[in-house]
Formats: C-alpha cells, sequence, structure tokens
C-alpha cells in the first residue's frame, strides 16, 4: 500500500509541470521587448518616412562691405565677425531632402577702418540683425548605413532681411593723418553717417553639411555655408575734408555677403515609419529562418 501511495506522488510530480505550461505556452515563441528594440534601433532607419525636428543654430559670421572710393589709401572696408544664433522648424522625407525654416540673431555690418593715423580708428554700423531663413538640403553621401542620417548634405537657400530704415548716429573724427615719413603730419575731419534700407532686402546660400546621428532623437550638424547679400541693408557716408586736398566722399554698402560656420543641435519629436516589419529585413527574421 504505501508503495501504491509513493508511486501516485512520483506520477504528480511530473505531470503537474507539463499542465502548468500548457500547449499554448509551450509553442509560443518568447515576447523579447528588449531584442526587439535593439533590431529597431539598428535596422529600422531605413523604414522611417518622415519625421519632424527643431533645432538650435550657433555660428560665427563673416561679412565685409563694399567700399566705392579708399580717399587715397586713407580708408578700407574690414571683414566683421561675430557670433549669432538661430533656431529652426525642420522636417525630414526618407532621411534624404530636409526642409527647415526659422528666425536668426545675425547683423548685417558695415566697418570703416581709417589708415595711418594715431591712434588707430574704425566705425563701425549694424543693421537691425533679424533674419528669416527657408533653406532645403539634400543628402550626397551617407556614412551611416542604413540609417542614412549622419553624412554629407548639401543645402541651399534664401534669408529675408526686415530692415527698419533707422537712421544710426553720426560720428565726426578728428586726427592727424601721415602721409610720408619725413612730411609733417596733415590734420583731417572725417564724418561718417550710416543708415539701415527702409525696405526688406535678401540673401542668397549655398552650404555643406556634416551630419553625426547621437541617438534616435538627436542629431549634430557642422556646416560652413558662403551668403551673397541681394541688397544694401545699411549705408554708411563717408565725408573726408583735410587742409591739402578739397573735401572728399565714400560710401560703403552692406549687404551681407561673407561666410558662415556653426554647429546645429537637432532634436527629432515626431516620426512616421513604413508599415512594415522590422524583423523580415533583407528577407529573413532576425529570429529565426523563414
Amino acid at each position: 500500500m504505501m508503495k501504491r501511495y509513493l508511486l501516485y506522488v512520483l506520477f504528480g510530480l511530473a505531470v503537474l509541470p507539463a499542465l502548468g505550461q500548457g500547449v499554448t505556452d509551450y509553442y509560443r515563441v518568447s515576447d523579447n521587448s528588449q531584442q526587439y528594440n535593439r533590431l529597431l534601433t539598428r535596422y529600422g532607419g531605413p523604414q522611417i518616412r518622415d519625421r519632424w525636428y527643431v533645432a538650435l543654430d550657433g555660428f560665427v559670421r563673416t561679412d565685409r562691405a563694399q567700399l566705392d572710393n579708399s580717399i587715397n589709401g586713407l580708408v578700407e572696408s574690414t571683414l566683421v565677425g561675430k557670433v549669432g544664433w538661430g533656431v529652426v522648424l525642420g522636417w525630414s522625407y526618407r532621411e534624404r531632402w530636409m526642409v527647415e525654416g526659422g528666425y536668426a540673431r545675425m547683423p548685417i555690418h558695415t566697418q570703416l577702418a581709417i589708415n595711418n593715423t594715431s591712434p588707430p580708428l574704425s566705425l563701425r554700423a549694424t543693421n537691425d540683425r533679424n533674419a528669416f531663413i527657408l533653406r532645403g538640403k539634400r543628402l550626397l553621401l551617407s556614412t551611416s548605413k542604413p540609417w542614412l542620417r549622419s553624412g554629407f548634405w548639401v543645402s541651399g537657400g534664401m534669408w529675408a532681411i526686415p530692415n527698419s530704415g533707422q537712421e544710426e548716429n553720426r560720428v565726426s573724427v578728428n586726427g592727424y593723418r601721415f602721409q610720408g615719413r619725413w612730411e609733417t603730419p596733415e590734420y583731417f575731419r572725417l564724418t561718417s553717417e550710416s543708415r539701415n534700407s527702409s525696405q526688406m532686402t535678401a540673401l542668397a546660400e549655398l552650404g555643406v553639411e556634416y551630419n553625426v546621428r547621437l541617438s534616435n532623437a538627436l542629431d549634430l550638424g557642422i556646416s560652413a555655408r558662403k551668403l551673397w547679400g541681394l541688397g544694401d541693408a545699411v549705408t554708411t557716408d563717408v565725408t573726408y575734408t583735410a587742409n591739402r586736398m578739397a573735401s572728399q566722399q565714400a560710401q560703403l554698402l552692406g549687404a551681407g555677403t561673407g561666410m558662415s560656420y556653426g554647429l546645429t543641435l537637432r532634436y527629432s519629436y515626431a516620426a512616421r515609419r513604413h508599415q512594415s516589419n522590422v524583423l523580415e529585413i533583407q528577407g529573413k527574421s532576425r529570429l529565426g529562418k523563414n
């Protein structure tokens, strides 16, 4: 009798685990969400149809005004380099095309340097510093296939520069000019008057950028852009008077032509993917053969 009870107990211990697992659980593939997320991160890039992003730009921009008269080498237009910033909203299509638009704090200058004077002098004028951009981009070469987001891009765009027509301060400078080593210094008076355009002007842009994908949501871009001014945003009129010659006139026209070098940090806040299974990329499942 005791042997019979022991046989029942051993039989129950063998059968209960099988009953607890069940037929459905026995044939079910384990749900490994972490593995799926890794596959999505690694192979899901090409499945992105489009995404929206916001970007913060920081850049150094240079520009030089055009001078029509150097007054016998007394004055020249010098290069100005200033730090600027901007924010844009953008849309990416299939990780190959981008369109973005936004605002930047980006001044346009005229800067007049007076040569052979003691002490050296320079006069600078600036427009209202506001600018609005609309830019398109195209991927040239990917360095992170299959994601595509890291790589070299070419861009082109147009800047709209609103101007207030506000008149800048009038500046008058008195000094001595040294024309020769043994000659007596010449006393002169130079008057500068700057004004902003009363109409909107524009800039054309052409640039290259290397974009680095930092994560699913963050990108970092390094850019260099050439800008051409399509209108004079700020104008400076100069009058030079000296003892040994009649008064002369010169004019500087600041259109904003120059270069821009910057860094861009992008945050993607929305993305849509193609309706396809990431486990079936390249025709086979990553969890097993079809």
